[in-house]
């Protein structure tokens, strides 16, 4: 099977899809080509047969993500939003729920705050600025775990400035909020344009040239062409892919160090279980790195956990490190879901690195996006997108202002 587009994505994460998006709304025909069974990549909703959804994989949308807002609101879905009430976010500290403040040493955070006003990011990891800005006590025992939970990896290398971005916030929108059927429900209205044709099950083999067109074999046998190549997958997936028709930005991007994720969730009924409500459970030494929950939706009948663990555990260990923390019996589990994903470890050459991916692949109608360029974060991801979509719209003399801006 042949097939002939003006774009060819591979990825359906939400980098993928909102360069699809862009590229789309501007009259591109556009084909999307995702491994999985099921497209989202880090957003990954479990839907239950009841009615019942939590996330394994990125669980929180903010009013200050304005790129995939002006997305939303380009697809009329803002009447799909779920405010997201409030819960504390707790540490579990010796077997035992603990607040942030009980294990701050507070005396050596307030000798060390004061650098908050003259210290600066630009240049520094996340140990070196955040270490400064807490004391080494209060990095070491507290900070350093609570700053590695949202990306089950440790971050004390990772370059200062991709952390905790100031960004214009938008009013009308909820200061932190999901969708009605979990952040999936984005995935599945970024893919129903006209003109982006989805294909799951679709995991490239190999991609290619011939002339002015790139191919694509998958291992089920079919191959697509398309005018232009966009690469949305995790980068060593990126640097076999290109190591023909880009070498030099292959050898970059094989440079990216990546952290595998597990994440096993767990649906109980509200009435069997007496641990607390919160949002979130953030351990300071543990075989997880966190513990999101769904408790923010709240749900008269079940509340659902995500545990985001460590590697090199079997599922026994993990479902028993569960109901240990939890305090539920492994026969109250209503619903079991797992997930593996793989996340990017940037270091303090994170920078220099995409300076040689940007050079080895300008000219070449290949176009990169992903959560491995400005930041881990959704928003970061769409900005990416968008900015390649840009980019592509004026190497082919199409009117930028076509994108939804």
């Amino acid at each position: 099977m042949t097939s002939d587009f003006d774009v060819a994505i591979l990825g359906a994460g939400i980098s993928g899809l909102a360069f699809a998006h862009y590229a789309a709304r501007a009259g591109l025909h556009c084909v999307v080509l995702e491994q999985d069974a099921e497209p989202g990549g880090c957003i990954h909703t479990v839907r239950t047969t009841d009615g019942f959804w939590f996330e394994l994989g990125a669980h929180t949308l903010y009013n200050s993500y304005g790129a995939l807002l002006e997305i939303i609101d380009a697809t009329g879905s803002k009447d799909c939003l779920q405010k997201r009430s409030k819960a504390p976010y707790r540490l579990w500290v010796d077997g035992k729920v603990r607040s942030v403040p009980s294990q701050l040493a507070m005396g050596e955070l307030f000798a060390s705050a004061w650098r908050a006003f003259t210290e600066r990011k630009s240049g520094r990891t996340v140990e070196e600025y955040y270490g400064r800005l807490v004391g080494r006590r209060n990095w070491n025992r507290v900070v350093a775990p609570l700053l590695s939970a949202p990306f089950s990896q440790p971050t004390g290398s990772f370059p200062a400035d991709m952390l905790f971005k100031r960004r214009p916030r938008r009013k009308d929108f909820p200061r932190t909020f999901t969708m009605d059927r979990g952040l999936a429900s984005v995935i599945e209205l970024l893919s129903r344009h006209e003109n982006i044709t989805l294909r799951t099950g679709a995991q490239a083999r190999e991609v290619g040239r011939e002339g002015a067109l790139f191919t694509v074999d998958t291992v089920d046998g079919s191959r697509t062409v398309a005018r232009k190549l966009v690469l949305a997958l995790p980068p060593a997936i990126s640097a076999r892919l290109l190591a023909k028709i880009a070498p030099a930005a292959s050898q970059a991007l094989a440079r990216v160090d990546s952290a595998d994720v597990v994440s096993t969730g767990v649906v109980i009924a509200k009435d069997a279980l007496s641990f607390p409500r919160m949002a979130g459970l953030l351990p300071l030494k543990d075989t997880f790195f966190s513990v999101v929950t769904r408790d923010v939706v709240d749900d008269e009948r079940f509340r659902g956990f995500a545990f985001h663990f460590r590697s090199g555990l079997s599922l026994d260990d993990r479902l028993d490190r569960i109901a240990n923390v939890t305090g539920a019996a492994r026969s109250s589990f209503l619903h079991v879901a797992e997930n593996s994903t793989s996340l990017p470890s940037p270091g303090r050459d994170h920078a220099r690195i995409f300076e040689a991916v940007e050079a080895g692949i300008a000219g070449s109608s290949v176009y990169l996006t992903g959560n491995y360029f400005g930041g881990l974060a959704i928003e970061d991801c769409v900005l990416r997108s968008r900015a390649e979509a840009e980019r592509l719209l004026r190497e082919s003399s199409i009117e930028v202002t076509s994108v939804n801006r």
